[in-house]
């Protein structure tokens, strides 16, 4: 109190000698107040920390109003309880089970470092003062000598609880912590413990009405010396790292790591199998696919993962029709796909029975930690196409959903009678088309920021960017001219997010968005192209995604000396379309008179998301005139007639033909990849449904277009064939389906299936029905597009030769076929043309 100062001493009394007088008070809170943030901008590339909560504990009970409250102190007339205080869970429901990319709280990653803030409004737990006063050093390692001063867990020898201060207050956040860094592979339940006080050393008072601002700054494998941690891992014992990444991408593969402790003993074996392997979607609703095949632990065989090298990128069926076990076979036959045993456990490279000599594996003493071993063995996506009648494929063909397998890993060392069993997650990620590709015309040289993006569910209208589950890279793998010289035309540089560009790679942090820039190196010569193929590898390098550059649009060949092949589909006889975006026009069989324009081709809703087979009754004009590309009149469909062959449009063109064809499907050095291609006017991925998909001549540049990428993996060149704005390159001649569609050319890819494959549809081929394919269960609405040949000619696949009308683009099953004269309605239907040089 005073009465005429703001400040007086407290030992200084008070008089009062008159009848009336003023006197000031101020009131101190007793209690004070703690915010915490979190810093991992100093972790290891591969640590993750998974906030669960944080607990103020062993606060007072009672607080002494004006002198400190020294709970536990000689005199100490209060009670002495303490009590555990309000605790933050930073998670959402029940305590969680799984720690990975789904996760519904905060992860601290060095791309994603920061949670937490110290505002005023920030969110804070609350405790009365608790003068401990001055105390040993309450760092773990006070001195930064010969390891830690107070390590290991309660109940351990040189354990210091609470450094001596029985009454002290302290902070504890609970957290599981995942390594899957080689240098240090980990997980677990982990706690940080830290004793308030006016600093971070011997101090351990916390006074009351005062803000207390403390963050946890976590350092290399999650570590911060001025906190007590508790983390501990079993001696002998086995952690292997979860989830895991595998490409989406069919025949490639990662190396798994397994960290062992021997404890002293020797490792007598390890073997992996795979108990779970799934061809369906992660996590999908029933209603986004046929469920009632997805089944766990059952038929692994047509599951995506295999323990050993594919080496037959396509099996072939064996008897005329299929069933769910038609894979077997070739699964189980040595060496077998689903287990794999590895008992060379010296330090190199090693390989296994009945593999060949470069699949191997390798093991690893660890550099500082005694008497433990890294080993590390591969793990592969199957073949492209697991018989292709069946649709099973080593591809995940989904856009929004991992697909998930589960391996056991089983450990023996000598000595001991029981080996150690570890189930452990590999998700196959979902497929990333977003962006797949970057074109400039031969005049244009703008730059393009990529982020990588996907889609959140299978009728999202939005991509969302993800961040890498690891470290990222992304950097040019190839690049060349029009005549093969490799000529560089692009360049990186770091994006908006966590990242850095060193000698032309950009390197992104764990936990960061995929985000980096595509300069061009100026424009090119109107008669040459420039290509270029971007690696991006992400999840700790687990998995990877390429992005196809082309600069110029002139013909060239793909492979020396071969076809030298167009840039564009054609719009009408003479006239190819504007960009190798553009999907020009769909074609009667041989006829150049009538070309379809594409802005007839368009989906019926705005948004071509939970498709239904009614939605394709409206794919047809109402008036039943389609607009002709170049003159502008109209037709109806039963105009526009089939011829048997294709003029040749143009002096020096022709349709490409049959052979052009198979000379692409026959080269090992030609590969396929599936995806958006964005062109002139785009500036960087888009994000929106139709954005992303809707490119036509009329709208804004910016728009991308879905199609299939045929490359060269040695030179770098490469060829887009667009499958159009709706996702369909094909109107089918629908006689013979329901009555109301007769005659009228749907927009539709499907060249047989008008709804859903049902069990009951059942044939020679399929003889329980939907039960033998049921990725085809609703192919119906798939997308893909089919091109015609210039006329019918031989195609040689499997040892069979037979007559085909044109080629087959499956965007859905990632399928490069010939295509038969049955899938186009015997040559009724309207498909894209590519002209090549003649």
């Amino acid at each position: 109190f005073t009465s005429t100062k703001k400040d007086q001493p407290e030992n200084e009394p008070l008089t009062i000698n008159r009848p009336s007088i003023y006197l000031h008070s101020w009131l101190r809170r007793a209690a004070s107040k703690l915010t915490i943030a979190y810093d991992g901008s100093r972790l290891k590339e591969g640590v993750f920390v998974y906030l669960r909560s944080v607990q103020i504990k062993d606060i007072p009970m009672q607080c002494y109003l004006g002198k400190d409250n020294n709970v536990g102190a000689e005199g100490y007339g209060l009670d002495k309880t303490l009590l555990d205080g309000e605790e933050l869970k930073y998670y959402k429901g029940s305590l969680p089970t799984a720690y990975d990319h789904e996760y519904n709280g905060p992860r601290i990653t060095r791309g994603k470092p920061y949670y937490g803030s110290h505002h005023e409004d920030s969110v804070a737990v609350y405790f009365y003062e608790n003068m401990q006063g001055e105390g040993k050093d309450k760092r773990q390692d006070a001195d930064g000598k010969d390891g830690l001063d107070a390590p290991g867990m309660p109940g351990d020898p040189g354990y210091k609880f609470k450094y001596g201060m029985p009454y002290g207050t302290y902070v504890e956040v609970d957290a599981y912590y995942v390594s899957i860094n080689s240098e240090r592979i980990g997980n677990g339940s982990i706690k940080y413990r830290f004793m308030l006080g006016q600093d971070i050393y011997k101090n351990y008072n916390a006074k009351r009405n005062c803000h207390y601002k403390l963050t946890l700054r976590f350092k290399n494998f999650a570590n911060d010396v001025d906190w007590h941690i508790e983390y501990e891992e079993p001696e002998p014992g086995v952690i292997t790292p979860e989830p895991y990444f595998i490409s989406y991408l069919y025949n490639h593969s990662m190396m798994y790591p397994i960290k062992v402790n021997t404890g002293g003993r020797e490792i007598e074996y390890i073997k992996a199998e795979i108990t779970d392997n799934r061809w369906a979607p992660y996590n999908a609703s029933g209603l986004i696919y046929y469920s009632q095949m997805d089944k766990g632990n059952a038929n692994q065989w047509n599951g995506f993962l295999s323990l050993h090298k594919t080496v037959d990128l396509v099996i072939r069926k064996t008897t005329t029709s299929v069933n769910v076990d038609s894979n077997k076979e070739h699964y189980e036959k040595a060496p077998e796909r689903g287990e794999r045993t590895y008992t060379d456990m010296s330090v190199g490279e090693h390989t296994t029975t009945g593999s060949d000599s470069t699949y191997t594996y390798r093991v690893e003493q660890h550099p500082t930690e005694a008497n433990t071993y890294n080993i590390f063995i591969p793990m592969y996506t199957r073949a492209k196409q697991l018989i292709k009648e069946t649709a099973y494929t080593g591809n995940n063909p989904y856009v929004a959903y991992h697909r998930k397998a589960e391996v056991k890993i089983t450990t023996k060392l000598k000595g001991l009678e029981k080996p150690f069993e570890n189930m452990v997650t590999i998700y196959q990620v979902r497929r990333i088309v977003n962006p797949k590709g970057i074109y400039r015309s031969s005049g244009k040289s703008e730059p393009f920021h990529v982020v990588l993006k996907r889609l959140p569910k299978e009728n999202a209208t939005k991509f969302e960017t993800f961040v890498s589950e690891g470290p990222w890279k992304a950097y040019v793998v190839r690049h060349c001219n029009s005549d093969g010289s490799p000529v560089r035309g692009i360049n990186l540089d770091k994006g908006n997010g966590m990242s850095e560009c060193i000698k032309d790679t950009v390197y992104g942090k764990n936990g960061s968005e995929i985000d980096f820039n595509v300069n061009f190196n100026g424009t090119c010569d109107a008669n040459t192209s420039r290509y270029a193929i971007i690696r991006v590898e992400y999840h700790n390098y687990t998995c990877y995604h390429l992005i196809f550059v082309r600069q110029g649009d002139s013909p060239d060949d793909l492979i020396a000396g071969g076809t030298r092949w167009h840039a564009k589909n054609m719009r009408t006889k003479t006239e190819e379309a504007e960009s190798p975006l553009d999907e020009g026009s769909l074609f009667g069989r041989g006829n150049w008179t009538y070309p379809i324009d594409a802005l007839n081709n368009k989906n019926p809703k705005e948004y071509w998301v939970n498709v239904v087979p009614e939605d394709f009754k409206k794919s047809y004009p109402e008036d039943g005139f389609f607009t002709i590309a170049g003159s502008g009149e109209k037709k109806k469909w039963s105009d526009i007639t089939r011829n048997e062959d294709f003029t040749e449009p143009k002096t020096g063109w022709k349709v490409a033909s049959a052979s052009d064809y198979q000379a692409l499907f026959d080269s090992d050095d030609i590969k396929q990849g599936y995806g958006v291609l964005y062109g002139d006017g785009a500036k960087e991925t888009a994000d929106d449904l139709n954005d992303v998909y809707g490119y036509d001549y009329t709208t804004s540049k910016i728009r991308g277009m879905r199609g299939c990428f045929v490359y060269n993996e040695q030179t770098g060149k490469n060829l887009f064939f667009p499958i159009g704005a709706s996702g369909y390159g094909h109107r089918k001649d629908s006689r013979g389906e329901l009555a109301e569609n007769q005659y009228k050319g749907i927009l539709r890819y499907a060249s047989s299936r008008n709804t859903y494959f049902k069990p009951t549809d059942v044939s020679a081929a399929y003889p329980n029905g939907v039960n033998d394919c049921p990725l085809f269960y609703d192919i119906y609405m798939r997308p893909g597009a089919i091109y015609w040949y210039d006329k019918t000619g031989e195609n040689k696949v499997n040892g069979t030769t037979e007559n085909n009308v044109g080629w087959d683009f499956n965007y859905f099953t990632f399928d490069f076929y010939p295509m038969g004269s049955w899938g186009t309605s015997g040559g009724k239907d309207a498909c894209f043309v590519r002209c090549v040089e003649k």
